[in-house]
Order: structure tokens, then sequence, then C-alpha cells
């Protein structure tokens, strides 16, 4: 009998054991946000094939407001005309009044909020790929959310649309939810919706000193769309098309992918396309997802759907291509690398062809950075009476000293103090040099104090994917309303032959972004988001 109850209680621990040693195995879900890994308070859960998400995930991949209301245990998430309300522990929601099931409930784990990732970005917007193979969520933001037509100029200088405002406080009752956690602090602010605009002839003038006198034109694209529902097949659904509706048709076709010596080209047909372009390590990769694209049928796959082009000897091992998500048309090229490279797409552009330059990483990175206007050109003014030269001075050399620490970066200014520098000599200043990037910054103006917010600009198609970068670190930073990346030929940024932007931090025309942005504090925490951002464009751990 005793050994018939020690063989049991072995029988049971065992059982008991062996669940909870295959769930260790299983690895965390990661979050990627327009290629960047976002980090949660609390992973990543799936629900009934559901993935639900810390909030603060939410707001930012969105760019939405959202409000608690704990009376009622209610999330609200609203963002360019779309109201959202959820309950927690309840499958019932509503999309600007109408009633929806989920098939996952929100719920709170240690303290935060988690809303089911799916729902919500189908009904805001944002674009999601769920890969089972890695169990990652990728998250893309439309462009239409980064980016919008910049205004013709006015005599005498030019203007910028006004397209966001700080949004109203909430509801008393209500309360911001603030990093995924929620707070009843007055200084906390729930993040500005995209989209909103101020009143009708609210604009920002820009400096007809320091900007090129000729407007830019935005070149929207839409991202890939799908969705973060995972089945034990692992197959991917669309995130962007309703049930009963059918998914978007492919719209560009990849005819050919080749690799020649140190030139990674893409050719294609049909529709221009705008990839999304992921870095990886361990293992070093490179992921390019093209949307709304089909394979050629010229191009040939092997018995699991996926194709493969020989690498090189000196940093590729090889190329694979596949259609990755069927629903949302996706075609995905994954290039395997032997070390960590530069992978830069070609300034030059050639009709529906793709053309990256793979080179070996640099030990050292030349970055410019330039303080903008400076002597006799002042700048704009502020409400204080302050120059907008000597915030851009004080916070570029705050920058560069950042800069100054890493080993890999050589960092140069266009200016250290009250000089004033022509826009042609700050241009060959860089392109003579070679620099690796220019950062030009700025602090913005408008003819009225309620125009508040962060802009990001570039020009060159080659400074894109730096612009979106760089704009995600600055609001987190600088807390201000989200005024988008926006392209113009501002003339540095035309010119330069580099990935190149030009920062607007925020309106010294705004009392309250005035009074922040001469501040120690904040000029220290926005000059660490620069300093973020070029690392990351230049794949610097």
């Amino acid at each position: 009998m005793r050994v018939i109850t020690t063989l049991m209680s072995f029988l049971l621990v065992s059982l008991l054991a062996f669940p909870m040693m295959a769930f260790a195995a299983v690895p965390k879900i990661q979050l990627y946000l327009n290629g960047k890994q976002l980090a949660a308070e609390v992973a990543p859960q799936i629900v009934k094939d559901n993935t639900i998400v810390p909030v603060r995930i939410i707001a930012e991949s969105t760019g939405a407001k959202v409000q608690w209301d704990g009376k009622n245990r209610k999330v609200t998430v609203d963002k360019s005309g779309t109201n959202i309300q959820l309950f927690i522990d309840k499958q019932d929601a509503l999309v600007n009044n109408k009633s929806f099931k989920l098939e996952a409930a929100p719920m709170i784990i240690d303290g935060n909020t988690m809303l089911p990732l799916r729902f919500v970005s189908e009904q805001l917007g944002v674009k999601v790929t769920w890969d089972e193979l890695t169990r990652s969520v990728f998250l893309f933001q439309a462009d239409e959310d980064v980016k919008e037509v910049v205004s013709s100029p006015v005599e005498g200088g030019e203007t910028k649309p006004d397209s966001g405002a700080v949004a109203a406080p909430g509801d008393s009752s209500k309360q911001p939810v603030v990093n995924g956690k929620l707070s009843n602090e007055p200084g906390d602010k729930p993040a500005a919706k995209p989209g909103d605009k101020a009143s009708e002839g609210d604009a920002s003038k820009d400096k007809p000193s320091d900007k090129d006198k000729n407007s830019g034109a935005s070149t929207g694209k839409e991202t890939a769309a799908s969705s973060d529902k995972t089945g034990s097949s692992g197959s991917q659904e669309t995130g962007q098309a309703k049930p009963g509706e059918k998914a978007k048709e492919p719209v560009t076709t990849v005819r050919s992918i080749t690799l020649q010596g140190d030139q990674f080209v893409v050719k294609t047909s049909g529709a221009e396309s705008q990839p999304n372009v992921t870095r990886m390590s361990n293992p070093n990769q490179i992921v390019i997802d093209i949307p709304y694209s089909q394979l050629d049928p010229s191009l040939k796959l092997n018995e699991k759907g996926e194709g493969t082009i020989k690498g090189n000897e000196n940093n590729v091992s090889q190329v694979r291509y596949l259609l990755f998500s069927k629903e949302s048309s996706i075609v995905r090229i994954i290039i395997d690398l032997f070390k960590k490279v530069d992978f830069k797409l070609s300034s030059a552009k050639t009709p529906n062809q793709l053309t990256w330059t793979l080179s070996q990483a640099k030990d050292k990175y030349k970055v410019v950075i330039d303080p903008g206007h400076g002597g006799k050109d002042t700048g704009a003014v502020s409400v204080t009476k302050r120059h907008e030269k000597d915030f851009v001075l004080s916070l570029s050399k705050k920058v560069n000293k950042l800069l100054e620490k890493e080993s890999k970066i050589e960092p140069v200014m266009t200016r250290e103090d009250d000089t004033f520098v022509e826009l042609a000599d700050r241009v060959s200043f860089a392109n003579e040099m070679k620099a690796d990037l220019f950062v030009a910054i700025h602090a913005n103006s408008a003819g009225k104090e309620s125009v508040a917010g962060t802009e990001t600009y570039y020009y060159t198609e080659q400074s894109l994917p730096f612009a979106k970068i760089m704009h995600e670190q600055l609001l987190k930073s600088t807390q201000f309303p989200d005024r988008k990346v926006k392209q113009n030929n501002f003339y540095v940024v035309k010119n330069t032959t580099m990935p190149s932007l030009l920062l607007e931090i925020g309106f010294l025309t705004n009392r309250s972004e005035e009074a922040a942005m001469f501040q120690e504090e904040f000029q220290d925490q926005v000059a660490a988001s620069i300093v973020a951002a070029i690392k990351q464009q230049l794949n610097i751990d």
C-alpha cells in the first residue's frame, strides 16, 4: 500500500510539474512598433487566441488619448473621431456607440490595464502582423498617421498647417492613463490625438532665413495590415478587413530580388511600394516587408512556400523570400547576415525599383548637429521675448556632449556659439565631410498662442525611416502634441546627401511649451531622446 501511495504521489507531482516546465519553455511575446522593440510593464498575453497588451502600448502605437473611469471600470480610447469604450472583465465594447462583442475581455494584471490589441488596432488603423515563428507582434502605424501634405508657401515665408493641438482636459471624474497605469497627478498628460484640429487659421510660421521657400509634398503610402490573432496553426489573419469584408487586393508585384555585390535590388511592377525595414540581432537579420504585394510566378518557391537566393562572401549568408501573409498580402524578404552591416536605401530614385547598399559597419560614424539660426538671425521670438537661436544652441550642445560619450560616433556642430552661418555653408560642411547623419534643431512659432506640438521634417525618401524613429523618440521626451512627420524641401534637408532631418521641438509662441523648453531638465530629456534615435538609426547598441 505504501508503495502504491508513493507511486501515486510521484505521478501527481510529475503531472503538475510537466505543464509548468512546458509553459516555461514557451518564449515571451515580443512587441515591435515600426521596427523598434517595445518594453511592456506586463508581458503580452494570449487569451482565447487573442493578444492582450498593456494600455500604454495601445496609446504609443496609435497616438490615441486614453482615459480611465474608475467608477464604471471603463477604458475610453479616442482618436480622430473614433471613440472606443471597453469594460474590464466584460466582452461588450462600444465603438462610436455601436455595440461589439469581444473575443477576449480587457483585464487588469499587476495593476496594468490590458486591452485586446487586434480589436483596438482594427478600429484605429494600426496594422498588426503576428509572426508565429518568433512569437512576435509587429505594429505599423499607417503612413497617413505620420505624414501629411505641407502647404504652399506664402509671401515672405512659408506656412505649415496646424495639424495638432493640446487635447482638451477630460471630465473631472476621469483619470488619464499614464505609462499604462492610472494617475491622479495634475502634471500627467494623456496622449494627444494626432489629427486634432485647432481653430481655423492657426498656422505656424517658419522663419524664411532658415527654411527653403519652396514647398514639399507628402508621398503617403499605407503600411501592412494584419492581425495579432494567433491560432494553433500559426496562420495570419488580416487586421484591417472587418468580418464579411474582402481583404485589400495586392497592388504591387515583386518581380525580381537580386544581390549584386554590395547592392540589394528589388524590382516591382504596379503601384509604387514603400517597404518597412526592421533590423534584428541575435541572429543578425534584415527583414523587409512590402505591404499589399504579391510574388511574381517567376520567383520560385520550395514546398514550404519559401524561396532562397545565394549570399555573398562578405556579409550575407542567404536571402529568403515568401508571401508572409496571404490575407493582407505582405511579401517578406529576410536577409541573413554573417555580421552586423550598414543597410542604406539609395537616394537615386528609379521607378519600380528599390536599391539598398550593404556595407561593413563603420568603426566611427560622423553626425552633424546643426543649431538653427545664430548671430544676426535670432529665429523665432518667444512669448517672453527669448530667442530661438539661444534655445537651439543650448539643446544642441547637450546632444553633442552626449554623442561624444559614444565610442562609435564622431559628432560635429555647425556652430558652437552665437555665430551666423549661411544655409549653404551648413550643407557644404556636412557634404564635404561625408557625414552619415545630419540633424538640424529648431523651435517653432505661430500666430496664435494655442498652437502647440512637435514636428519632424525630412525631404528625401532615404531620410524617412530616420524621421519616424526620431519623431517617436521626441514625442516621448517632449510630451507635446504630435504634429507628425512631414515632408518639405527645406534647404538643409533637401541639399544634404545623407539622411537628414529638421526638428521643430515645440512652439516658443505657446506659453506652456516655451516655459518647458528653457528648463535644463527638459533639454536633458530631449537631448537624450535625439541621441537614442541617432543610435537606433545607426544600429548602435
